[in-house]
C-alpha cells in the first residue's frame, strides 16, 4: 500500500514527466525522490541542466533540491537512453535528441538512420493527402463540367482541371520515387 506521501511523489513524477506541471509545491518538494526524477530525465534524454530547473522551483518554497541525488539518477537514466541499439527507434518515432550521450558517434548514427525514416514517413503521408486532396478537386471539378450551361465558365473549369491533373501526376511521381527507390547494383571486381 503506498502512503501519502508516496502517492504525492509518484503523483509529481508522473506530473513532471507529462509536463503539466508549472509549479511544486512545498510538500511535493518536500517529498521528492531527486534520484528517481533524476534516473527519469535522464531515460527520456532530457538536457544535463533539467535538474536546475528543479532546485529553482523548490528553492521559491525554501526548499534545497539534492542536485547530487538527481545527476547520480540522471546518469544511471543516460545508460538506458543511450543504448545504440534503440537510437534508431527513437529517431524512427520522431523524438528530438538533446546530445547527451557520451558515445555520441553511434547513437547518432543510428538515431540519424531513423529520423531519416521518420521524415520519409512524414514526407509520404503529407504526398498520400495532398494526392487525396487533388483528387476530390479533380472529381468536383469534373461534376462542374459536366453541369455548367456557359461554354465559358466550362472552359475555366476544364483548364483548372488540366492543371489539377498535372500536379496529380506531379503529386504520384514523387510519391512513387520515395517509396520505391532507384536500387544501385554494385559489382565487385
Amino acid at each position: 500500500m503506498m502512503t501519502t506521501t508516496g502517492s504525492r511523489a509518484a503523483l509529481l513524477i508522473l506530473c513532471m514527466l507529462l509536463g503539466a506541471c508549472s509549479s511544486l509545491s512545498r510538500e511535493e518538494c518536500a517529498a521528492m525522490s531527486w534520484y528517481n526524477l533524476g534516473f527519469a530525465d535522464g531515460e527520456q534524454g532530457k538536457a544535463p541542466d533539467a535538474g536546475k530547473g528543479y532546485a529553482e522551483r523548490c528553492g521559491e518554497h525554501g526548499i534545497a533540491a539534492d542536485l547530487g541525488e538527481w545527476q547520480r539518477g540522471y546518469q544511471k537514466g543516460l545508460e538506458l537512453y543511450c543504448i545504440p541499439e534503440l537510437a534508431y527507434r527513437k529517431g524512427r518515432d520522431g523524438e528530438e535528441y538533446q546530445g547527451v550521450c557520451p558515445h555520441d558517434e553511434t547513437f547518432l548514427r543510428q538515431f540519424e538512420r531513423g529520423q531519416r525514416e521518420y521524415q520519409l514517413a512524414a514526407r509520404l503521408d503529407e504526398l498520400a493527402q495532398a494526392i487525396g486532396q487533388n483528387e476530390r478537386e479533380i472529381r468536383r471539378l469534373e461534376q462542374l463540367i459536366r453541369t455548367e450551361g456557359d461554354s465559358a465558365r466550362r472552359d475555366g473549369y476544364r483548364y483548372q482541371r488540366e492543371r489539377a491533373l498535372r500536379r496529380d501526376a506531379a503529386l504520384r511521381q514523387e510519391y512513387n520515387r520515395l517509396r520505391h527507390p532507384p536500387r544501385v547494383i554494385e559489382f565487385k571486381l
